[in-house]
């Protein structure tokens, strides 16, 4: 009986270990694959707004974002002073990475679940 136990053990074992060399080996392959270029004279290294208008809005403008370029295909976004952004969580966590709780703090407090890191590795699993 104990026999049965451990070699049933054993066999759900490799199968875990099956499966996460599988997904692991599949993200690896789609980290190869080449994002598409942006723009030459995009420049995202400021914030696109104030802290009031970003409080206010950033669940809109990441929806807007990430409709137009993942369905549109449209990567940047022309500031109202004409500066060219990258449409990308990248261009948000270029300032806001220093701190790892960033989003989730806020998110927590205003008890919402967003959906970013379904596709997006989290700052919370970045090393």
């Amino acid at each position: 009986m104990t026999k049965k136990i451990i070699m049933t053990a054993a066999a759900m074992l490799i199968v875990v270990l099956a499966g996460v060399y599988a997904f692991r080996h599949q993200e690896s392959q789609a980290e190869k694959v080449a994002a598409p270029a942006a723009a030459a004279a995009v420049d995202s290294s400021a914030c696109i707004g104030s802290k009031e208008y970003m409080r206010a809005n950033h669940m809109r403008v990441l929806a807007e974002w990430r409709h137009s370029s993942v369905r549109e295909g449209n990567r940047v976004w022309v500031a109202p002073d004409g500066r060219k952004i990258d449409k990308s969580l990248n261009t948000c966590l270029n300032c806001h990475s220093s701190n790892r709780m960033f989003c989730f703090n806020c998110h927590m407090y205003a008890n919402v679940k967003p959906n970013c890191w379904n596709c997006h590795i989290s700052p919370m699993e970045a090393p």
